[in-house]
Formats: C-alpha cells, sequence, structure tokens
C-alpha cells in the first residue's frame, strides 16, 4: 500500500500530535535504531515504543527492516522512512499548510534576489485619497508578495535540502564511533549548536557527569577544538 503519509496531512499531524511519538522521531532522526534501545534511552516501556512505531510505520513516517545483531539473534532495527518539512500558517485572513519533501540532493540553482520593498507600495497604495484607486495595486502588490513567498519556499527547501546532505557527511563520521552516548551527544551538539553539558543532559535523558565524561573522550580520541 502507498505511504498515506504523502497525500494526508492529516494523519501525520496526528502522528506528531503526541510527545513520546515526536520523542521516538528525533532519536531516529540520528541514527536508525531497534525498539529495546530506543526504550531504554528514552526511559519509556518497550510495548510502548513498539506500538508507537507500528502506527509510524504504517503512515509510512517510519521503516524497517531485519540486522543481524553480533550479540545475539536477528533484531528489526527502524529508521525515518522521509525527509520533510511542515509548515502552518495561521492568522487572521490567513491559513495555508504545507509539506515540503527533500529527500533529493540540493539544487545547484541560484538563490532569488531580494525584491524592491513592499512596505513602502503598500503606505503609497494607503495613501490614495479614492479607494476605488487602491483596489488593482493591491491586487498587484498581493500577487507580487505571493511570488515572493512561493521564491522563499524554494530557498527554504533549498536550505533544507543542503543541511541535509551535510548532516548526513556528518553522519558518516559519527557513525564509526563505537559508542551508543558518545554518538548521540556529538549528534546532539551538532544538531542543536549547543555544547552545554547540562542542556545536552537534558535532551538527551543522560546524567550530566557521563556527558562531561563522553566530551572529554571526545576532545581526547579526535583531537578536535570543537568542545571547547
Amino acid at each position: 500500500m502507498e505511504a498515506l503519509i504523502e497525500s494526508n496531512l492529516d494523519i501525520l499531524l496526528k502522528i506528531l500530535e503526541n510527545p513520546i511519538r515526536r520523542k521516538i522521531i528525533e532519536r531516529l532522526s540520528q541514527e536508525p535504531n531497534y525498539t529495546l534501545q530506543i526504550a531504554k534511552e528514552l526511559g519509556l516501556g518497550q510495548q510502548l515504543v513498539a506500538k508507537h512505531l507500528k502506527i509510524m510505520e504504517k503512515c509510512g513516517l517510519v521503516k524497517s527492516n531485519i540486522q543481524r545483531s553480533p550479540a545475539g539473534p536477528q533484531r528489526r532495527v527502524f529508521g525515518l522512512a522521509k525527509s520533510l518539512s511542515i509548515t502552518v500558517d495561521v492568522a487572521p485572513h490567513l491559513f495555508k499548510q504545507d509539506i515540503l519533501f527533500f529527500d533529493l540532493a540540493p539544487d545547484e540553482q541560484q538563490i532569488p534576489e531580494i525584491l524592491e520593498s513592499l512596505i513602502k507600495r503598500k503606505k503609497r497604495i494607503v495613501a490614495f485619497t479614492d479607494w476605488k484607486d487602491k483596489i488593482k495595486p493591491f491586487a498587484q502588490l498581493l500577487s507580487d508578495i505571493d511570488s515572493k513567498l512561493e521564491n522563499l519556499e524554494d530557498e527554504r527547501m533549498l536550505l533544507l535540502s543542503i543541511r541535509n546532505s551535510i548532516m548526513k557527511e556528518v553522519y558518516e563520521i559519527i557513525k564509526k564511533i563505537n559508542d551508543a552516548n558518545t554518538r548521540r551527544v556529538f549528534h546532539q551538539a551538532l544538531d542543536e549548536h549547543d555544547q552545554s553539558i547540562r542542556r545536552i543532559s537534558q535532551a538527551l535523558n543522560l546524567r550530566e557527569d557521563l556527558v562531561t565524561q563522553v566530551i572529554q573522550k571526545i576532545k581526547k580520541d579526535f583531537e578536535t577544538g570543537y568542545f571547547e
């Protein structure tokens, strides 16, 4: 059955409204993992995690495959199946929702230049004496704004694609680390641009002393000045 996620935003929003599922998704965004390890790292029951993974796999957000375990029987490993961004814009006289997929490699197109000031145009139109003279220029201004918004969305998708391609390169480095906690700390610091031991500890549900040890080990083993 074709993944429902591509045609039904309501299903995806229903998936994401659950905080447990969002935590699982955040963990899987770092690297694929199996049910027991995810449950252990997030401090959740294994059956509860398995239930949520099944729901997300059914809608196409998560995929799984069987892998051999070096220390035991085969196990099912889960990973994210989509690279996407959801935007929901809500305001008086405005409601817009969209899903952007950025699985493809970033395009080498040039980002559009900033257009002329729209605010100045609006002020000039507002100053017109007769309201009848305002309709046509307002319509043109709205059309130009919508065109600019489309360009910005294209630029945003391009930036997401480039960022995603960079994080894929980073993962190729991080996955060489044998210790799972070390990989998690490294990924968290890079992804959130935050090297605070306290915040990393809170985000990953790890003791601060353990995070400190991990960072010290990273600095020693990688001889990197990143964690300074």
